[in-house]
């Protein structure tokens, strides 16, 4: 039986990240949007050790501040040859106003003597569903990949022009959103939401 929020408060105030979100969830009947509707809400604690807890971190502290359903992602860039670095830094890495191409060009120097069979890495997404404090569920997406020699494409954001797909011989930033959503983390991750909107009892 289909159940779903009339609207859902994703905690990002990344534009491109919100539009994957909206793109995705166009199927159903809500409403989704992004923290520009709590601009004065103090910032959410990441200070978790992993994806999870921060995803947890961010649902529990937005959906105190607010009637809605919130979804809280925490998702970034693991890279075997730098020890898992970004990992949960990945939206802070080098510093934390610094730009996607910044970081881009901090992973891709990093990894310059680096061979490609050695240049494994991967996108992990958590998303965790909270409401007035409480997480309800939590869904995980990964992709399997490796860095570029150099930056792709011109679509996505963040480390995505430098995140190859062997298979489609491809970065993330030249794929179109919608081939995004089919093959990333957070398509993943949003699969495994949209199931559980349609699994789940009518609350």
């Amino acid at each position: 039986m289909l159940w779903i929020p009339d609207r859902l408060l994703v905690a990002t105030f990344n534009p491109g990240k919100l539009r994957e979100f909206q793109d995705y969830l166009a199927r159903f009947p809500v409403r989704v949007t992004g923290l520009d509707e709590l601009s004065h809400a103090p910032p959410s604690p990441e200070d978790g050790e992993t994806f999870e807890q921060n995803a947890r971190q961010k649902a529990v502290h937005y959906s105190r501040l607010c009637d809605a359903w919130t979804l809280a992602d925490d998702s970034g860039l693991v890279v075997d040859a730098l020890g898992g670095e970004p990992g949960v830094f990945s939206a802070r890495y080098v510093r934390p106003l610094a730009s996607d191409e910044r970081r881009c060009r901090e992973v891709l120097a990093r990894l310059e003597s680096v061979s490609r069979p050695n240049r494994t890495a991967r996108f992990v997404c958590c998303l965790a569903l909270a409401r007035q404090g409480a997480v309800e569920q939590v869904f995980e997406g990964t992709v399997e990949g490796e860095i570029a020699f150099e930056s792709r494409g011109t679509n996505g954001f963040g480390y995505d022009p430098i995140f190859l797909l062997p298979k489609l011989s491809r970065t993330m930033a030249e794929l179109s959103a919608a081939e995004k959503l089919g093959v990333s983390h957070r398509g993943e991750a949003l699969r495994k939401l949209s199931e559980y909107f349609l699994q789940a009892d009518a609350r």
